[in-house]
């Protein structure tokens, strides 16, 4: 049989690659001989010029794509550089962190400050109520006759009429007005400014609070939601492992089918449950993503763990400093402020209003000679009666006073409720937290003895099935406790009004 280079005509002593020489071609060399003419052998012309043009193009379209590939690539690599670039990259937040973004980004810290914003403006325009006005004005007016004054007969003088003036008469008038007396009306409305830049000062410090305890739970989900997910993945793990053991057993006669479809039915259950711990993470992180005012799909990553945090203060001492700063009894106090103020205002109708007036006034077409006119007025006005339209204000007034005081009572004991409730949690869930972490000693102690006493063949497989399912009860109790207990004191450090963005470090690090 030929071998490899046999078959395709390579000789012993050709190099790799190399191709045979035309014996044909070396028969006409032979035929021919150097300087012969064309002959039967010879090759017809053009014909190696033909040959060699289809590779020069094939050549040269090689070398396009190549080119192609090389700029496509050069351009997939910058714009792929930029993007990643343009992405940041995500370090692990503290709370005190995510406070600090909530509080910078929300729209209602804007809101709130615009708000406080809008009452200074108020503020500023009642307080120039109490300065001089300048005030313009002109008047142009057109007779359909000319004004006369008469004068009557005094004899042995007959009456005589004087034109007083022409059919048409301008008239322009700068005036400087000040308030002297108001019966107290600007007064009060100086001070209803003020109390309402107060109240919209205390909104925002609601609004504060509101949003660092939005962050806190938002926070201590995501954190109880990745336990929750590690215990549904450690309860998947042990079942598998338990399913393995019991088909073994089962294979080998120690247990009956039964027993087998026990474990495969809760492995099934726990699976589930994996599933749906799984996407309650997925949508903390989503919630936790939207409070920061970031995309929903962005990765959260969290520096801090569920820990347990002292607490000193006594359930007196929270009630007193509730009443001294809870934001819904500093607003209560100044709407009975401003009901005051209101009756006050509505009061001032009652009163005289007294005024100081300079005036520079130019005529033309009158009867005077002077075309300027300075002058100085004290101008006093009181109406006297108008129906009674002012001693209903003033009692209105009296009765919106009322009902904030009243409203005032009714808020007090809602908060001392409010707090006294948030107190006893803080106190329930601590106590949670010790019983559960207990528990779980107890748990992983009781599932290890079980698994082992199933290997031994001394309990059944319903046995480890219950206390693997303790075992995972007392771990989502726990980690439950931890993330209520951190939220309760949040909730209570709010309901007392106090709620401060939490130091670098609230639990221990991750």
């Amino acid at each position: 049989m030929p071998s490899y280079e046999e078959s395709f005509g390579r000789g012993s002593g050709a190099a790799p690659g190399a191709s045979r020489p035309d014996r044909g071609a070396e028969a006409c060399g032979r035929q021919l001989g150097p300087g012969r003419g064309n002959g039967p052998c010879q090759r017809p012309a053009g014909r190696e010029s033909k040959l060699i043009e289809p590779q020069a193009e094939r050549s040269a379209v090689k070398r396009t794509r190549i080119s192609s590939i090389l700029l496509w690539a050069v351009f997939l690599l910058i714009h792929v550089g930029a993007a990643a670039a343009e992405q940041p990259v995500s370090e692990p937040l503290s709370l005190a962190q995510a406070v600090a973004i909530v509080l910078e980004k929300s729209p209602l810290s804007e809101a709130a400050v615009q708000g406080i914003s809008a009452a200074r403006m108020e503020q500023k325009a009642a307080r120039g109520q109490f300065l001089p006005k300048l005030k313009t004005g002109f008047d142009f007016t057109v007779f359909d006759q000319v004004p006369t004054i008469e004068i009557p007969a005094m004899p042995p003088i007959p009456a005589q009429q004087f034109e007083a003036g022409s059919y048409r008469q301008l008239s322009a008038t700068t005036s400087l007005e000040q308030p002297l007396f108001t019966g107290g009306a600007l007064l009060s409305q100086y001070r209803l400014a003020g109390l309402g830049l107060n109240e919209s000062e205390t909104r925002r410090e609601a609004v504060r609070q509101d949003l660092i305890l939005k962050t806190h739970e938002a926070y201590f989900g995501v954190l109880v939601s990745e336990k929750l997910l590690d215990v549904a993945d450690q309860a998947v793990a042990q079942l598998e492992s338990h399913e393995e053991v019991a088909r073994q057993f089962y294979e080998t006669g120690m247990i009956p089918k039964n027993d087998v479809l026990k474990v495969v039915v809760q492995l099934a259950d726990t699976r589930r449950k994996r599933i749906q711990a799984s996407h309650q993470l997925e949508m903390a992180r989503s919630q936790f993503n939207t409070l920061l005012r970031r995309d929903m799909d962005a990765p959260v990553l969290l520096s801090e763990s569920l820990d347990e945090r002292p607490y000193e203060r006594t359930l007196e001492e929270c009630l007193q400093i509730a009443q001294e700063r809870h934001p819904d009894l500093l607003l209560s106090d100044l709407q009975i402020r401003k009901a005051d103020q209101s009756v006050r205002l509505a009061r001032s109708g009652l009163l005289p209003h007294l005024a100081l007036v300079g005036a520079l006034t130019h005529e033309q077409g009158g009867f005077a000679e002077a075309d300027k006119v300075l002058s100085a007025t004290l101008h006093a006005e009181w109406t006297v009666w108008e129906w009674g339209s002012t001693y209903y204000r003033m009692k209105s007034a009296q009765s919106l006073l009322a009902v904030a005081r009243a409203q005032d009572a009714q808020l007090r004991d809602k908060v001392l409720l409010e707090v006294r409730q948030a107190f006893l949690a803080v106190r329930e869930w601590k106590e949670a937290i010790h019983v559960a972490r207990a528990s779980i000693e107890q748990a992983k102690e009781n599932f290890r003895i079980t698994e082992e006493q199933f290997k031994a063949s001394v309990t059944t497989s319903t046995e480890v099935l219950d206390a693997q399912t303790l075992l995972a009860q007392a771990q989502v109790n726990y980690y439950s406790a931890l993330s209520e207990y951190n939220v309760s004191l949040a909730r209570l450090e709010k309901a007392m009004g106090v709620l401060e963005p939490p130091p670098q470090s609230v639990g221990g690090d991750r």
